[in-house]
C-alpha cells in the first residue's frame, strides 16, 4: 500500500513538473529548477534515500553562472523568516525550509511558508548568500487565497545595517498556470535579500494578516572582485563602557559559596555566578517573610545574550564579578564578534536595579535583546500583567511580573529605551518561555534591533509589591493572610498571541474568557493604567478579529463560517460587556457594536423551534470530553445572559429597536429553560436535553449552579437544588472541599463522553474511571456558580462551608503544581485542575487560570458586592449594609470611590 501510494504521488509530481517545465519552456534560466525537480523525483522511483537525494542533488546542481542563487542546493544559501505558523506544521525549529525547495502546485499547505496568525503584515522572507551575489530578478510562488500583493525588495547595507530597497510592487499578477510572480529589477550587487510583504489579496482579518509563500527564487551570478570589494565594511573600535548606579547605604545579606553569591532580603533572593554575568536564581516573595525557596528561572538562569541574523550565537563569556556595598558589577564580555556588554546589579530592600550597557564595534542587527529571562513555568507560569501592544510579542514598561502564589514585582525603567520580547513559541506545550530585555522600543513584530557604535544603556527597576483587591476588607482577615501572593493568578498573558491564555505554556481559549473577566472585576487596583481588564478586553478584541484559539478557527466573528464551542459565543459577548461597563464606557462599545451583533445573530441563528438554542454542529464545551447533543442547559443559560448584556449595550448605543430584540430572545429562553431542563426524578437541572425529549442528567453542580444565578429557575426549586445537590455529596461520600467539587455527583455513561480521552469510561455504569479528570474528578473550576447561588438563596452558612475551604487551598497555592512540560519535572507532581477525592492525583496542564474563579465568591458571596448595568451596590445579605465601603473600582471608565447601594 504504501509503495503504490508513493508511486502515485511521484506520478502527480512528475505531471506537474512537466507542466511548469512546459511553462518555462521559453525560460532558459528557469530550466535547472525544472531539471533537478526531474532528479528528484527520478531519485525518489528508483528508492534514493532522503540523504542520497539531499547528497546528488547538491553535486549535480551548477553553482556557478547565471542561475537561481537561492537554491536550496546553493553552498551557504541561508533562511531567515519573521515568523512562522503556529498550526500548519511548516517552518518550525530545526525543519525543513520549504522556501527554496521546488514548489509544487497543489501540493499540501505544509510545503508552504505561512507567517504566524497571531502577528500582523508587514512580514518578511530573508535570503544570506555565502558571498556577493548580482541579482535581477525574483520570482515568487503562491498557491494561496493570501498570496502577497504588495511587497519590496530589500538589501541590508553591511555599512550602516540600514534596509535599501530596490523595487516595491503595488499590486502583484500571478501567472495562472505556474502560479508565479516574476519581477525583473536593476542589478543590484548584495550578499542578501530580503522580500517584505506589506499586503496580500484577502480583504478580511484574520486572514489580512498573514504572508504566505511556497517559493522563492532569486536568479543572479557571482560578483566581480570589484563588485565585492565595493560590499566589504572595515569595522570600528568599540566604545567603553560605563555603569550609571552608585552604592546606596542599604547592605542586603550576602553568602559567598564559592562558584556563587547570593543576595538575599526578606523579599528577594539573587543567585549569582562569580565567573559568568548570570542570575542563577530569582525568587520573591511578597509578603516579605523570606519564603524564597523557589527558582523562578530554568538552570540557565538569566543571562546577556545577543543572536544575529545568520550567525550562531557567542557561548556566554567569562567574566569577573565584583563587590561594592551593595553594587554587584560584571566585568564586560563579548556577546558576538566585536559587541560587548556590561551588566551591573544594586540590591535594595524591596527590590533590585538590574542595569544593561552594550555597544558594538559596527553596526549589528539582532533578533530578540540583550538579556535574557528563561523562566521556568514547570515551576510557576510567571507571567507579565501590564498594558495590552498593538504590536505582537512585547511588553513596554512600566508593567507587572507576577509569579502565581509567589507574588509580583513592579518593573520600572531608566535610561535608553527598551522593552521586554517574547521570544514567540509553539502554541501548546510552549518550547521555550524566553523573554528578552531589547535595546529599544518595538517598531515591528519580527524582532529586530540593532545596537552599534552608540552605547546603549539601560536599567529595569524591580519592586516587590504587595497587592491585594479591595485592602480595606481583607488585610486583617487572619484566613487571607496570603492573597497578595494568588491575587492576580487569573491572568496568564501571552505576549507572542495578545490573549491571556491557559498558561504563558498554553493555548488561547475564548471558551474561558469569562472566568477571567468575571475575577478582572475585583483585581488589585495597580499603578499606571494598568488593568487585568484590559487585558481581558484586549483578548476579546483578537478573538472578534479572528485570532485562532482553542476549537476556534481564524475567522473574525462575523464571517458566517465561524464557529466555536457551544458557550464561547455567550462567553465572549458577557466579556465584552464587563469590559464596557468598567473600564471601556461608550468607546469601547462604538468599537466593538459591530462584532457583538455578528455574535449575538450567530446565536440566534441557532433557535430550535421550542425557543431553546441548539449546536447541532458543536458537541463540546469547556467540559471538552463530554459529548453533547441537542440543547443543554449551560449554554442556554450563558446565551440568556448573553442577550441580555447584548439588550443593555443598544440600550446604551441608542438602538431601541435592537435592545427589544434582544430582551426578547432573552424571553424565549427564560420561558422554556426550567421545564425543559428540570428533572423531577432527581430533582435538579439535566446537563442537556436531546430532541427526543431525553434527558442526561449526571447532577452536574456547575450547571445548575449557573442557572440559579442567571435567574432561570423559580425561586422554591432554586432553593432546593443545591440542597439537593449538597445531599447527594454526603451520599457518595465526598467530603474533599479544598479541593473543589466533583464535575458530576453521578458517574457518566459512556454514550455521552468521549472516548479515548481522559476520565472516559468503557463501562456501562462509569465505575471505571470514576473520580478521574471530568467523569467526577474534583475541581475548583466553576465551583464559584454552586457557591454563588447558595448565597443568592439565602444559604449563607452552606455557601460559607464550601469557601472558606477552597479559600484555604488559594492560601496553600495547591491548585498551581507548575505547568507539565517535556523532560521537566513539575514543582509539584500531584498536578492540579481536575483531582482523585483523595487529592493523590490531579490531571490536568498544572495551571488553569479558571481554578481561582473561586476567589470571586467572596466579594460577590461572602461581602455580597454585586455589580449590573448601573455598577456596584450591596446585596440584601451583605453584611456591609449600612456602612459606606470603599471601592476605588472602576464604571464606565471612571473611578467609583465608594459603594452604598442596596438591591
Amino acid at each position: 500500500m504504501a509503495s503504490n501510494q508513493l508511486a502515485r504521488e511521484v506520478e502527480q509530481m512528475r505531471m506537474k513538473t512537466n507542466l511548469a517545465a512546459m511553462a518555462v519552456n521559453q525560460q532558459p534560466r528557469v530550466r535547472t529548477r525544472v531539471m533537478v525537480t526531474i532528479f528528484l523525483v527520478t531519485l525518489i522511483l528508483t528508492g534514493a534515500t532522503h540523504a542520497q537525494v539531499i547528497e546528488t542533488a547538491a553535486s549535480t546542481t551548477n553553482t556557478s553562472g547565471y542561475r537561481n542563487i537561492a537554491f536550496w542546493s546553493e553552498p551557504g544559501v541561508q533562511i531567515a523568516v519573521s515568523s512562522h505558523s503556529f498550526r500548519n506544521g511548516a517552518m518550525v525549529h530545526s525543519s525543513i525550509c520549504p522556501l527554496n525547495r521546488p514548489f509544487i502546485p497543489g501540493g499540501p499547505s505544509s510545503n508552504c511558508w505561512m507567517s504566524s496568525e497571531y502577528e500582523h503584515l508587514p512580514q518578511w522572507v530573508w535570503f544570506h548568500f555565502s558571498g556577493p551575489r548580482r541579482i535581477d530578478k525574483v520570482v515568487l510562488y503562491a498557491d494561496t487565497n493570501m498570496s502577497p500583493a504588495e511587497f519590496s525588495g530589500q538589501f541590508l547595507s553591511n555599512s550602516n545595517d540600514t534596509f535599501h530597497t530596490f523595487f516595491h510592487i503595488w499590486d502583484a499578477s500571478y501567472d495562472l498556470k505556474t502560479l508565479s510572480c516574476t519581477i525583473h529589477f536593476k542589478p543590484v550587487v548584495t550578499d542578501n535579500f530580503r522580500l517584505l510583504i506589506e499586503r496580500n489579496t484577502a480583504s478580511d482579518t484574520p486572514q489580512s494578516w498573514v504572508a504566505e509563500l511556497a517559493q522563492v527564487e532569486v536568479y543572479g551570478q557571482d560578483a566581480t572582485n570589484a563588485e565585492t570589494s565595493a560590499v566589504a565594511t572595515s569595522p570600528s573600535p568599540a566604545p567603553a563602557l560605563k555603569s550609571d548606579l552608585k552604592p546606596t547605604k542599604f547592605i542586603p545579606d550576602i553568602t559567598d559559596t564559592g562558584q556563587t553569591l547570593e543576595i538575599r532580603t526578606p523579599w528577594y533572593r539573587l543567585v549569582l555566578d562569580k565567573s559568568h554575568p548570570q542570575i542563577k536564581e530569582l525568587s520573591w516573595d511578597s509578603l516579605g517573610q523570606g519564603e524564597l525557596g523557589v527558582n523562578l528561572l530554568q538552570p540557565s538562569g538569566a543571562c546577556p545574550v545577543l543572536d544575529p541574523i545568520f550567525q550562531s550565537a557567542t557561548p556566554l563569556e567569562t567574566s569577573t564579578l565584583t563587590q561594592s556595598g551593595n553594587m554587584f558589577r560584571y566585568a564586560p564580555v563579548e556577546v558576538a564578534a566585536g559587541a560587548f556588554e556590561q551588566v551591573s546589579i544594586r540590591a535594595d530592600e524591596h527590590g533590585f536595579d538590574l542595569e544593561v550597557a552594550a555597544a558594538a564595534n559596527r553596526p549589528i542587527l539582532m533578533r530578540g535583546g540583550l538579556f535574557r529571562f528563561h523562566f521556568a513555568a514547570n515551576q510557576t507560569p510567571t507571567t507579565f500583567v501590564c498594558q495590552p501592544s498593538d504590536i505582537m510579542n512585547y511588553v513596554a514598561t512600566p508593567a507587572y511580573l507576577d509569579a502565581p502564589d509567589f507574588g509580583t514585582a513592579y518593573i520600572t525603567h531608566s535610561g535608553d529605551p527598551s522593552a521586554f520580547y517574547r521570544i514567540p513559541s509553539a502554541l501548546f506545550p510552549a518550547t521555550t518561555y524566553w523573554v528578552d530585555i531589547t535595546p529599544g522600543q518595538p517598531i515591528a513584530e519580527d524582532g529586530l534591533h540593532k545596537i552599534g557604535t552608540e552605547p546603549w544603556h539601560t536599567t529595569m527597576h524591580f519592586s516587590v509589591q504587595t497587592l491585594e483587591p479591595l485592602p480595606n476588607l481583607v488585610k486583617d482577615d487572619p484566613q487571607l493572610k496570603r492573597f497578595p501572593k494568588y491575587s492576580l493568578n487569573m491572568i496568564q498573558w501571552r505576549p507572542d498571541t495578545g490573549i491571556i491564555g491557559n498558561s504563558v505554556m498554553s493555548v488561547p481559549c475564548g471558551l474561558a474568557i469569562l472566568f477571567y473577566a468575571q475575577q478582572a472585576l475585583f483585581a488589585p487596583q495597580l499603578q499606571d493604567g494598568i488593568s487585568p481588564m484590559a487585558m481581558v478586553g484586549a483578548s476579546v478584541d483578537r478573538y472578534f478579529q479572528g485570532a485562532p484559539g482553542y476549537q476556534m478557527p481564524n475567522r473574525n466573528v462575523c464571517d458566517p463560517n465561524w464557529q466555536s464551542s457551544r458557550e464561547t459565543p455567550a462567553y465572549l459577548v458577557v466579556s465584552a460587556w464587563y469590559d464596557i461597563r468598567t473600564i471601556g464606557g461608550l468607546k469601547q462599545l462604538n468599537r466593538w457594536l459591530e462584532p457583538l451583533e455578528c455574535l449575538a445573530n450567530h446565536v440566534e441563528a441557532q433557535f430550535g423551534p421550542d425557543g431553546l438554542i441548539y449546536y447541532q454542529d458543536q458537541h463540546t464545551m469547556w467540559f471538552d470530553t463530554y459529548k453533547m447533543q441537542g440543547a443543554d442547559a449551560y449554554s442556554n443559560a450563558a446565551d440568556f445572559q448573553a442577550f441580555q448584556c447584548m439588550a443593555d449595550l443598544e440600550t446604551l448605543a441608542g438602538r431601541t429597536t435592537l435592545a427589544a430584540r434582544y430582551k426578547k430572545d432573552a424571553e424565549r429562553i427564560k420561558a422554556m429553560y426550567f421545564k425543559s431542563f428540570y428533572n423531577p426524578k432527581t430533582g435538579v437541572l439535566a446537563g442537556w436535553r436531546t430532541e427526543d425529549g431525553t434527558l442526561h442528567d449526571y447532577m452536574f453542580p456547575w450547571v445548575n449552579g449557573f442557572a440559579i444565578c442567571q435567574g432561570l429557575v423559580p425561586p422554591e426549586e432554586a432553593k432546593a437544588i443545591p440542597q439537593v445537590l449538597l445531599a447527594r455529596l454526603d451520599k457518595i461520600g465526598f467530603h474533599s472541599y479544598p479541593l473543589g467539587l466533583p464535575t458530576n455527583l453521578t458517574p457518566m455513561s459512556p454514550d455521552d463522553y468521549i472516548a479515548h480521552t481522559s476520565g472516559a469510561p468503557k463501562q456501562a455504569d462509569g465505575m471505571d474511571t470514576w473520580q478521574v479528570y471530568m467523569n467526577g474528578g474534583a475541581t475548583p473550576a466553576l465551583e464559584y456558580y454552586f457557591i454563588q447561588a447558595l448565597y443568592q438563596t439565602g444559604q449563607y452558612d452552606a455557601a460559607e462551608r464550601l469557601l472558606w475551604p477552597l479559600m484555604g487551598s488559594f492560601e496553600k497555592g495547591t491548585f498551581n503544581a507548575g505547568i507539565q512540560l517535556p523532560h521537566q519535572k513539575q514543582r509539584n507532581p500531584v498536578g492540579s485542575a481536575f483531582y482523585e477525592w483523595d487529592g493523590s492525583r490531579g490531571r490536568g496542564e498544572g495551571y488553569l487560570p479558571e481554578n481561582w474563579d473561586g476567589v470571586e465568591a467572596l466579594f460577590t458571596g461572602h461581602f455580597g458586592i454585586g455589580f449590573d448595568k448601573d455598577g456596584y451596590y450591596l446585596e440584601l445579605w451583605s453584611p456591609l449594609k449600612g456602612q459606606t465601603v470603599k471601592l476605588d473600582l472602576p464604571y464606565m471608565g471612571k473611578n467609583v470611590p465608594f459603594v452604598t447601594r442596596v438591591k
